[in-house]
Parts: structure tokens; C-alpha cells; sequence
């Protein structure tokens, strides 16, 4: 009759929404993507910081191992400071074996694994001698000791942290630079013999 036609509903095919599931699988696979870079290089980072850890142990058990051994050695009388035949060659003898780079046996070598003398800033490395008065209960006294010296320049396994490295140690040469240092006072020094010259008083 004249009654109003009812429209059928029809199925809207092309306006369905993506799935919760697939939606959150695309987000997690772009976080992914973003944290991915961030833990290999922590990785990296924890890797060399043990290998470098290590390192400067090693380092530092030789250089007090070489103090400890000139400071209760029994020198020439009197003493000579430097040059040849002297306290400062013994020392450096002790911690590489020889005089002649690079520094391939001795103290470093032992203590420090897979050591390579060529990464040494200096080579031999420094030894010095020095006075200092102290008091005692007769006065003043004149003591003597020995500083000795060594940084070396650790290779860096993965060089972007190259740019970190250098800002910590202050040096842009792409390598992690370990500096070490003993002082030990010299236990057999007799300033009272004949020809005794002072090594020069401690900074």
C-alpha cells in the first residue's frame, strides 16, 4: 500500500578496522627496532670495560711490583741516579726485560695479558729519584724514594666508543689511555758515603 519501504542494511565491506593484535605487534617490532642499537652497545661497553678493568690491574700490580723491588734493593755505592748502569736502568730492566723497545718482557708482560709494548707512551717508561725531609724525633731527616711511571693506550674493540674514550682520558687518539704511578721510599740509601749526590728534591 503506501506505506514507506524499509531500506535494507548493507554491509559496509571496506570499512573494517585493523585487528588490536596486529596493531600492537607492528608497535612492538618498532620498539624493538629502537632499543635493538641501544643494548649492542651497552653490550660492547660492559666487554671493553672489563678488558680495560683488567688491564689497568695488571698495570699496576707491575709498576709496584718494580717499586717495591728497587726499594729494597742494595744499590753501588754510592748511587748512581740515572744514565748508565744505574737505579733508573735496573728499574726499567725489571718492568720490560731490556732497554731496547719495544717492551717486550719483564713485569708488563707478565702481569698485563695480551700486552703490547708498542702502546706505551713512553719506552722505556719513567723512573725518577727524588729527596724529601722528614721529621723525626732527632730533627730533620733526608729520605729517598722512587716514582715510577707507565700509561698505555688500550685498543677499543668497537671503535664508535671511540669519541667516549677520549673525553674520559683527554686524548682524541681513538684509544682508552690507562695511567698508572708507585711511589716507594728507597730503604738502603746511605747519603753518607763518599762521592753521594742528591737525586734533586721532590716536586
Amino acid at each position: 500500500m503506501g506505506g514507506r519501504k524499509r531500506r535494507s542494511g548493507m554491509p559496509a565491506w571496506g570499512t573494517q578496522r585493523p585487528s588490536h593484535r596486529t596493531t600492537e605487534s607492528g608497535q612492538a617490532l618498532l620498539e624493538l627496532a629502537l632499543v635493538t642499537p641501544m643494548l649492542v652497545l651497552l653490550v660492547m661497553a660492559i666487554f671493553q670495560f672489563a678488558f680495560v678493568l683488567e688491564t689497568q690491574i695488571g698495570l699496576e700490580n707491575a709498576v709496584r711490583e718494580a717499586g717495591r723491588r728497587v726499594a729494597a734493593a742494595k744499590p753501588q755505592t754510592p748511587p748512581v741516579w740515572t744514565g748508565s748502569g744505574s737505579l733508573q736502568e735496573w728499574t726499567q730492566q725489571q718492568l720490560c726485560g731490556d732497554l731496547v723497545p719495544p717492551c717486550d718482557g719483564g713485569l708488563l708482560p707478565e702481569n698485563v695479558q695480551a700486552f703490547d709494548g708498542t702502546r706505551l707512551w713512553a719506552d722505556p717508561p719513567s723512573v725518577t729519584f727524588c729527596s724529601y725531609p722528614v721529621q723525626t724525633a732527632s730533627g730533620i731527616a733526608t729520605e729517598y724514594r722512587v716514582q715510577v711511571d707507565v700509561t698505555y693506550g688500550h685498543p677499543l674493540f668497537f671503535a664508535p666508543m671511540g669519541f667516549a674514550t677520549d673525553a674520559i682520558d683527554g686524548t682524541p687518539n681513538g684509544k682508552w689511555d690507562l695511567s698508572v704511578s708507585a711511589q716507594m721510599r728507597l730503604e738502603k740509601i746511605d747519603p753518607s758515603v763518599s762521592g753521594f749526590t742528591d737525586p734533586g728534591q721532590c716536586p
